[in-house]
């Protein structure tokens, strides 16, 4: 039996890649579906909700620059599912495995049918990869995108005459349409189409067909966006706050050196970790070993060199110059260093397998199975390092073993712990609420200030979309507004929420009214920032203590007309 399962995988034709895919399938359902989340993780996941109910970029449903395709397929999977979470869910999984079939294909035309396989394997185990296909974000439709276009221009690229035209359409489609997803994967893709599609063939029909077709699938989700932002001025300046983040990360915007290093640091423990660790020694020591051979002229030219160094390079060095702050972003090209890795393995296994006088089968299996089972432990085994207490503290109030377990979740600690932290928060959150509000949720007002870990966090955007009944407000000030793209200095703002809508305003003065219904307001705040401690001289406050470590703060005013100040926030009662 175990031979013809191996004769069939050796074969090359279509019955063995019906069989792979059907594998790979297998592997990506059994690895996926036990440890979804169960709700919306991050900021970002609420923004894509809000937009399946109504399209508006300008209230950041869902943010700019707007993902019109995205939202458009979700829209249209949730008249099934009816549950943005899990419609999110399905997506990340359903464009994870569609990535790996491609991946596999693309490996096969690049490499080989073994390395091909290897290289999907790895990245089925790929903790990034992984941790990312578990909830709901946007990263896996960005990776599969990538590797849809690098496949295609491949193909446009090594193809016969009726191949080359077939798939020189095809491409050029995908990369302008890629865009309606993730408006990135255009600049980060374009030098390897390009090289692909022009690098053997430079005839100026060919140029201009192409820059036309490209164009014309670009507008085709750009020219809605635009409309339905309300014109390209509004789009244009909905946008602002990307080159605002840009301040706190890259040196290139006038970030501290510091902090440039902090952000390429946590780049590089991200690829690492989406390598897995052991993938990232072998890497080095195939470097090592094979120092003479890597980088010498005659590789330099390689058209497969060539092609890998086109997808890898833009989108890496973007993130080495102006950081970003997940690892989601890497997801572009992790599929390719997957590729690489097995390559690399295939390679590994061959040399020590002469050196040491064993079948290089053997030593190549053994390295396969300590990669998936370390990665394997890494993902699952139920460590806690995301310490709760770290989710709604300033950083300037941490204390040094806080700041150095929220630098390990940062950089690490991306597994199925971290997801399941985020469903238990949430999970305590709501319950409390609804406890305290008597189910009724004109009965309270929820203030929420103190968010550091926004994806993990009971933040302002979850809140208002998990209660849609309950008035939310979302205040930021000099004091708490640091770590923000926006940093405010002499002025405040804030955010409301309530029955799935939004609005903001900034001042130097705001008035929180507070309606005559509410029996409580709840406070989501650090107990240790100065807001706090002016807080408890002029109200009440009382604390629930959470099992996960966090607390929620509430003062009754039931029957209490209130009337105070607080920094640039003024909190006064208002007849409904």
């Amino acid at each position: 039996m175990l031979d013809q399962v191996k004769n069939l995988i050796l074969e090359n034709n279509w019955k063995s890649d019906i069989f792979i895919m059907l594998f790979l399938t297998i592997l990506m359902v059994i690895t996926r579906l036990p440890f979804t989340s169960k709700f919306l993780y991050e900021w970002d996941s609420v923004n894509f909700a809000l937009a399946f109910e109504k399209y508006d970029i300008l209230l950041h449903q869902p943010q700019p620059p707007g993902y019109i395709l995205f939202v458009g397929l979700g829209k249209l999977l949730n008249q099934f599912f009816h549950d943005a979470n899990l419609t999110m869910v399905f997506m990340s999984i359903m464009f994870s495995l569609l990535t790996v079939i491609v991946l596999y294909f693309l490996g096969k035309q690049l490499f080989s049918r073994k390395i091909a396989i290897i290289g999907a394997i790895l990245l089925i185990f790929s903790p990034i990869f992984w941790f990312y296909g578990e909830i709901a974000t946007i990263y896996p439709s960005e990776s599969f995108l990538a590797i849809l276009i690098a496949y295609t221009s491949y193909m446009a690229f090594k193809g016969n005459l009726k191949n080359d035209k077939k798939f020189f359409y095809i491409s050029t489609l995908i990369l302008g349409l890629a865009g309606g997803f993730r408006q990135d994967l255009i600049p980060f893709m374009f030098p390897l189409w390009f090289f692909c599609l022009f690098y053997q063939n430079r005839h100026y029909k060919r140029i201009i067909t192409a820059f036309a077709l490209l164009a014309i699938s670009i507008l085709l989700w750009l020219l809605p966006t635009i409309i339905l932002a309300g014109g390209l001025e509004t789009y244009l300046n909905a946008g602002g706050h990307f080159s605002a983040s840009f301040k706190t990360s890259s040196i290139l915007f006038g970030a501290s050196l510091s902090n440039q290093l902090l952000m390429d640091g946590m780049l590089v423990s991200w690829l690492m970790i989406g390598l897995g660790f052991l993938g990232g020694f072998l890497i080095i020591l195939f470097l090592i070993m094979k120092r003479k051979t890597v980088l010498n002229k005659r590789m330099l030219k390689n058209p497969k060199f060539i092609f890998l160094s086109l997808w890898i390079l833009p989108s890496f060095l973007f993130l080495v110059f102006i950081p970003l702050s997940k690892p989601g972003y890497s997801l572009t090209f992790l599929p390719a260093l997957s590729l690489i890795l097995g390559y690399v393995i295939v390679e590994v296994s061959r040399d020590l397998g002469g050196k040491f006088n064993f079948s290089k089968r053997s030593v190549l299996s053994l390295i396969l199975i300590v990669y998936i089972l370390l990665n394997g432990i890494y993902f699952l085994y139920p460590y806690h390092l995301n310490e709760e207490s770290t989710w709604e503290t300033q950083v300037s109030n941490m204390n040094s073993s806080q700041k150095i377990t929220l630098g390990l979740d940062m950089f690490f600690m991306y597994n199925n712990e971290k997801i399941i932290a985020n469903d238990q928060n949430m999970e305590l959150h709501l319950q409390t609420l609804e406890n305290l509000s008597g189910s009724n949720p004109n009965n309270t007002q929820i203030i929420i200030r103190d968010i550091i870990r926004e994806d993990q966090g009971f933040s302002w955007r979850k809140a208002m979309y998990q209660l849609p009944g309950s008035d939310v407000y979302y205040l930021l000030d000099g004091e708490n507004s640091q770590l923000k793209s926006n940093k405010l200095q002499n002025q405040v703002s804030f955010s409301y929420g309530k029955n799935h809508t939004s609005n903001s305003s900034q001042s130097d003065v705001l008035e929180i009214p507070i309606n005559s219904s509410a029996e409580k307001i709840v406070w989501i705040v650090d107990d240790r920032s100065e807001f706090f401690q002016e807080l408890q001289s002029k109200i009440e406050v009382k604390t629930i203590k959470l099992s996960n470590g966090l607390n929620i703060y509430y003062s009754d005013i039931k029957d209490k007309k209130i009337d105070f100040q607080i920094g640039g926030f003024i909190f006064r009662s208002v007849t409904d």
